[in-house]
């Protein structure tokens, strides 16, 4: 009373207060006991935010992994409830959360304050949404400590107090992250998937989608392969045609970052005599990896049609391109690495296999035309005759500049050995997301 001075009924209401809170035991004679944590009502609003204010990192990560207990089972309810409302909610408030953190001003202190507070409100409904479209009285219960959990780290962060460490290198897996001034985009695109799950009914992607977003709250645990596996998993069965026009191609490319394939399909491909068959046997046995030699997969009348020296046009060569890129689908379904030999002259063709995984890689095997027939006149017993080469390289289109993060070209008279070495260090590159540099190895 004399510390705080107030009068003896508010200290004894106060006391009350924190009675009925858990915090403290009233008895006769005795007085005010402190209680042990355990008996502390936890889950209440008051509670939460007090221990926010006196041991901020520890509480979050208790409302954090509470979010990871409750949020996933709750998108995946929802998928399966998928209630008329809750879907419309979802999807708009998700619209709403990525295009105001695309807004101009929403790092400025002073005039991105009123957008912040937008967006704030807007990520709150959001995830009360989810948590009332499970249906379960319970789960919705839970939406104020999953309310505090996001207030408190936002609001804390964007006025640039300290929660957490910054980030450094070694930084603990699991730690939470700072929240960035502008939201990260990756973030707001994993909500535009579990909004769009839930309303296509897809439980077990709105489920991984969930458990993305958490994810991206804490240091590392996107890398997780389990959350990318379920990812890739819910993926397959997502369609991206019900998002707005201007979110697919970014969702997309978002995605297929995050899931990153941990097998990498590979294609080797080059006019006839450039060596494919060669160097993807030799890659594939690296691996190790499935080895498919794509003139197997041809037609017996387009190798009928070539051994007459008769080329390939467009319309013959599509059942072919349709196969290797079945193959392809296989082995992304079943997280399997493939290393498939196709001419792939046309980017056309090779669009075609980037739609069965848009990760796939090609390698293109660069001779020159004297080079590929010289090859091709020493070689016996193979359908191809030589007198197509000069067709081939009629129709080979190279790998563009834009094909470049998934191309590599190489030149193809390099002993095959050091040929698999350079393809080696690309897939390397691609699998940790580290700088792939441009798409051409010719020395």
């Amino acid at each position: 009373m004399d510390e705080l001075h107030v009068t003896r009924p508010m200290a004894r209401e106060a006391l009350q207060i924190l009675h009925q809170k858990g915090l403290v035991n009233l008895q006769p004679r005795i007085g005010a006991t402190v209680q042990a944590l355990s008996d502390w009502d936890l889950l209440d609003p008051e509670v939460i935010t007090w221990r926010l204010e006196g041991a901020p990192v520890s509480q979050m990560h208790s409302l954090t992994e509470l979010r990871e207990m409750i949020e996933p089972p709750a998108a995946r309810l929802a998928a399966t409830g998928r209630d008329g409302g809750v879907c419309h909610d979802l999807v708009t408030l998700a619209h709403r959360l990525r295009d105001l953190s695309l807004e101009p001003d929403f790092e400025e202190r002073t005039e991105g304050r009123a957008i912040r507070a937008d967006f704030l409100a807007a990520d709150i409904r959001f995830h009360r949404t989810l948590l009332r479209g499970s249906r379960n009285e319970l789960l919705g219960c839970l939406a104020d400590p999953v309310e505090r959990a996001l207030t408190h780290r936002v609001e804390r962060d964007w006025e640039g107090l300290d929660l957490v460490s910054p980030a450094r290198a070694g930084i603990p897996f699991g730690t939470i992250k700072r929240y960035p001034v502008r939201p990260q985009a990756k973030a707001m695109l994993f909500h535009i998937g579990l909004a769009h799950a839930v309303d296509q009914g897809l439980a077990l992607a709105a489920e991984a989608f969930a458990e993305a977003i958490l994810a991206e709250v804490s240091h590392g645990r996107l890398e997780d392969p389990l959350l990318r596996s379920r990812l890739r998993a819910g993926l397959r069965e997502f369609t991206v045609d019900g998002l707005r026009p201007l979110d697919q191609a970014p969702f997309e490319e978002a995605m297929n970052e995050v899931i990153q394939d941990l097998h990498v399909p590979v294609v080797v491909m080059g006019v006839t005599g450039s060596g494919k068959s060669t160097v993807g046997e030799l890659l594939a046995d690296s691996l190790p990896a499935l080895y498919i030699e794509g003139d197997s997969l041809h037609s017996a009348q387009n190798i009928a049609r070539m051994k007459q020296g008769i080329a390939l046009d467009d319309r013959s060569r599509s059942p072919w391109l349709a196969q290797i890129a079945a193959r392809i689908a296989v082995a992304r379904q079943t997280d399997a690495g493939v290393v498939i030999t196709c001419s792939a002259l046309k980017r056309i063709y090779r669009e075609v296999m980037r739609a069965a995984n848009p990760r796939t890689l090609f390698v293109h095997l660069s001779i020159s035309q004297s080079e590929a027939a010289a090859r091709l006149a020493a070689r016996e017993g193979h359908f191809m005759p030589a007198s197509l080469v000069t067709s081939q390289f009629e129709t080979l289109e190279p790998l563009e500049p834009d094909e470049e993060r998934f191309g590599l070209t190489i030149d193809g008279t390099l002993p095959p050995l050091q040929i698999v070495s350079t393809i080696q260090a690309r897939l390397a590159q691609l699998r940790t997301g580290g700088p792939t540099g441009g798409g051409s190895a010719n020395r």
